[in-house]
């Protein structure tokens, strides 16, 4: 930036000198360049006025010039001179001092423009700048005469302390001021040469580098030490010395910090002159007792010794420390003369190069940012083209329109679907110009979306290129600049057509499922009420046959005991009728009437008995199929598991087949639990019945007398597991079952049977009731040609 501004600066400025020779043509070129370099000035005086802002005056005066509107032209020299001045802009002042005194010239106006070179001419000689200080010798002489030779001795005279501070306390080796005048020691080519070559130096170490040998040889010193600022301590710029063959060279240090030197020069006059400001100077110090306390020179009584401040309008820039260890009296006043000229250009050249240094790390952090910049807006521009590719590929509607529906974007899909080019959106003023009734949807969520800060969300119909209307979603958002105003609406649109499609298929879907599950439930009903039917069919079955004994018995002995009533009653009749004993004995020996008196109580015996079996049957049927509540009771588990038994045993029964299916009960001292008994007594039922049929399949292909060597049998055990639950087992010496079937036994609908002869639901059911009711656990354990077990574990107790 720094760089662009100088360039056109001087462009201007070097058009604008030759625009009086140049022809009409090649005017308006100069002009319109110099109009380019002006706008470009503006812009940096705008961001840093400071740096630019007499610039763009001195180029506008200029400007003025050449357009011959003088008074503006005398105001903007004025001004531009002010600001170089203000913001020491040495140079600059002094080129627009030149052009003025040569504007003033031109115009005849020779003793204005006297005033502007001898300014000029004045600024050029503090600046050091020597080539142009001859050429306006060469040129202006007229201008300049009341100041040649004089003013040169002057100028260069005038940098040399001339205040002093007449404080009475102060050691004679301080001294309140060095002045005289070059002829005193007439040396003044050899002072000019010396200022000119430290002027030329802008670089720091340059400086310093040429200083230090200009201090020593002018001065006789064989030791020089520089003292510079950095930030807030004082540290050693430079040392040099001559060594013991006589060769000046410079010495390098470990640590450059003043504190930590103290072997180098003594500090105490260091400190005394940074505190006064004053030089302080010791010809002879066997003669001098003011500093015999400071440790460096007691080391090494240096004979002569020098501190001088290098002062820059009053301000402390540096401190130049010189010695001479073996002369006493080496700083003459001459020397103390020259030095204090030296020391002059010296401070001049620290603050130009010190502002020169700043000026280059000013550059190059500007490079450093520009670069940054040029980077960032590298990445900035490839990101927006990445940006770009993607919003063009996407497969959503992206737009952007003005509140007032100008189209500002629209990206690719949108305007593919819809088959209107962008350009088209672009020409027109309102987007409704092109969608026509498409439009209306849009102009209602855009008024909503307006009306509201938060995104607004809606549903919209649109006509697309295939002709036929798609279903959008769209999310609009407005969209506000820095301070909060509205400029437009931002749009993201989706084409859910085929969503929306899909959503009404799936209810349909979903409906049909609904129907479908509605049937598997009215069949699973079925099923429940199949597997009941089943279960009420054993039971039927199990007490027509359990009652079916006693009843054809107690039916059998009724008829004999009939018809021995009969024969009694007959035989009583005869004594009633008082018959013949002889008669009577007939009877009764025809009757048999002894054995009738014996067998007619036995016979009423075994009715009775029958009458109680049929009572037990009953009883055991009761407990089985007892309706339960909806809160769980105590009750006796062994009962439920004999009333299952009882209401199995016709199948249980020897036939021709095979001998009887063996039962062996091993209770434990149960509790009675709280369950729900008529769901327990189910599950009794269930896992029984399958052990019979589990051990008539083993039968098989079977004969009698084989099945009789290893019977089959059903135990059931129970016992109490810890203080709170019960187990119970029933076991089988059936079939068994493999491990694919074990891991779906319990499984809805799985059944082992062949058709109509299982539903699956028995074993699903058992599992619900242990586990699901009662929060019990039912495991089976099986194995292929051994046999099966059910192990369950109920609580004792209900769990709330």
């Amino acid at each position: 930036m720094l760089v662009t501004m100088m360039q056109h600066f001087y462009d201007a400025l070097a058009d604008l000198a030759i625009y009086a020779g140049a022809a009409p043509t090649e005017r308006q070129r100069i002009l319109k360049r110099v109009g380019a370099s002006q706008k470009k000035l503006k812009e940096c005086a705008h961001l840093t006025a400071i740096d630019c802002q007499h610039k763009l005056d001195l180029v506008e005066a200029e400007w003025r010039r050449v357009l011959g509107q003088k008074a503006e032209a005398m105001e903007l020299y004025d001004r531009a001179i002010a600001g170089a001045k203000a913001h020491e802009y040495l140079n600059e002042e002094a080129l627009a001092c030149e052009l003025a005194a040569k504007f003033y010239l031109s115009w005849g106006r020779e003793k204005i423009a006297r005033v502007y070179m001898i300014d000029a001419y004045d600024c050029y000689v503090r600046w050091g700048e020597t080539a142009k200080i001859d050429d306006l010798e060469k040129c202006y002489p007229q201008l300049l005469s009341p100041i040649l030779p004089a003013k040169l001795a002057a100028n260069l005279l005038a940098t040399v302390a001339k205040t002093a501070n007449q404080n009475p306390s102060l050691p004679p080796s301080i001294h309140p001021s060095v002045s005289a005048s070059i002829s005193d020691f007439g040396v003044f080519s050899t002072l000019l040469k010396a200022c000119q070559t430290l002027s030329s130096e802008i670089e720091l170490d340059r400086l310093i580098a040429k200083l230090m040998p200009l201090a020593m040889t002018n001065t006789g010193a064989d030791k020089a030490v520089l003292i510079l600022p950095n930030g807030n301590q004082w540290e050693i710029a430079a040392l040099r010395a001559i060594d013991s063959l006589g060769v000046e060279r410079a010495i390098g240090l470990p640590s450059p910090t003043l504190d930590k030197n103290s072997d180098i020069l003594p500090l105490k006059m260091v400190d005394c002159v940074k505190n006064l400001l004053k030089p302080v100077i010791v010809r002879d110090i066997a003669q001098n007792c003011d500093w015999e306390s400071d440790s460096y020179i007691l080391k090494y009584q240096a004979q002569s010794l020098l501190c001088w401040p290098i002062l820059d309008r009053g301000n402390l820039v540096g401190i130049l420390y010189l010695e001479n260890r073996l002369t006493v009296g080496v700083f003459t006043r001459e020397r103390l003369q020259l030095l204090n000229l030296l020391c002059s250009q010296a401070a001049i050249s620290f603050k130009n190069a010190l502002l020169y240094k700043k000026s280059q790390d000013y550059s190059q952090q500007l490079e450093r940012l520009l670069t940054k910049f040029s980077r960032t807006e590298a990445q900035l521009a490839e990101q927006k083209q990445m940006l770009q590719a993607i919003i063009d590929v996407a497969p959503i509607w992206i737009w952007m329109v003005n509140p007032s529906g100008k189209v500002q974007f629209f990206n690719n899909t949108f305007c593919q679907d819809v088959g209107v080019p962008l350009s088209a959106f672009l020409a027109v003023d309102h987007y409704k110009d092109i969608l026509g009734e498409n439009a209306a949807n849009c102009l209602v969520s855009d008024a909503a979306c307006l009306a509201q800060d938060l995104p607004h969300y809606s549903s919209e119909t649109l006509t697309l290129v295939d002709g036929k209307q798609h279903y959008l979603e769209v999310t609009k958002v407005q969209l506000k600049n820095s301070q909060g105003e509205t400029i437009g609406i931002i749009g993201l649109g989706v084409d859910a057509t085929e969503r929306k499609r899909s959503e009404e298929l799936l209810q349909e879907q979903n409906q049909q499922l609904e129907q479908t599950l509605k049937d598997l439930q009215q069949a699973q009903l079925q099923l429940v009420q199949n597997e009941k039917m089943s279960a009420l069919g054993n039971l039927v079955a199990g007490v027509a046959h359990e009652i079916n004994n006693p009843i054809g018995f107690i039916s059998g002995n009724l008829s004999e005991a009939k018809r021995s009533l009969a024969d009694v009653v007959e035989h009583l009749e005869l004594y009633r009728s008082d018959a013949p004993k002889s008669e009577i004995a007939d009877h009764a020996e025809e009757i048999d009437l002894d054995y009738l008196l014996e067998d007619l109580p036995q016979m009423i015996d075994s009715m009775q008995v029958g009458c109680d079996r049929i009572c037990s049957i009953s009883t055991s049927l009761r407990t089985f199929s007892r309706g339960d509540k909806d809160y769980k009771v105590p009750f006796n588990i062994h009962e439920g598991i004999d009333s299952a038994i009882l209401i199995l045993k016709h199948r249980l029964k020897a036939n021709e087949h095979r001998p009887q299916i063996e039962v062996i009960t091993k209770y434990g001292n149960l509790p009675k639990i709280e369950c729900f008994p008529g769901q327990l007594n189910q599950v009794f039922m269930n896992l029984l019945a399958n052990a019979i049929d589990a051990l008539e399949d083993s039968n098989l292909g079977r004969g009698f007398n084989e099945i009789a060597i290893k019977p089959n049998r059903i135990t059931i055990c129970t016992d109490v597991l810890g203080e709170a639950h019960i187990k119970i087992k029933i076991a089988d010496n059936g079939t068994g079952m493999k491990e694919e079937v074990k891991q779906q036994i319990f499984d809805h609908l799985f059944t082992t049977k062949g058709v109509g002869k299982g539903t699956g639901l028995g074993l699903a059911i058992v599992r619900q009731i242990a586990v699901e009711k009662h929060g019990g656990t039912i495991e089976v354990n099986a194995e292929p040609g051994v046999g099966t077990e059910f192990a369950i574990v109920l609580p004792v107790k209900h769990k709330l």
